[in-house]
């Protein structure tokens, strides 16, 4: 398992915590995501033979959110 962290923004509320969560558990090979409108982050722990990190930030970035890093 690989874990990446990322800077987001534009979550503001637990509702988009909830949100990039689970789009991202949604993703084959995602074992586990925690995400923090408070410090504009999300951390991701995954497969990295099932899903690329530029898919993770794809997903995201669908939500309407703005990945940094």
């Amino acid at each position: 398992m690989t874990t990446i962290t990322l800077q987001v923004k534009g979550m503001t509320c637990g509702g988009c915590e909830s949100a990039v969560k689970r789009a991202l558990a949604r993703l084959p090979g995602v074992g586990a995501v925690d995400a923090s409108h408070a410090e504009q982050r999300v951390t991701v722990t995954f497969e990295a033979q099932a899903v690329s990190p530029d898919a993770i930030r794809a997903k995201i970035s669908a939500l309407g959110y703005t990945v940094l890093g």
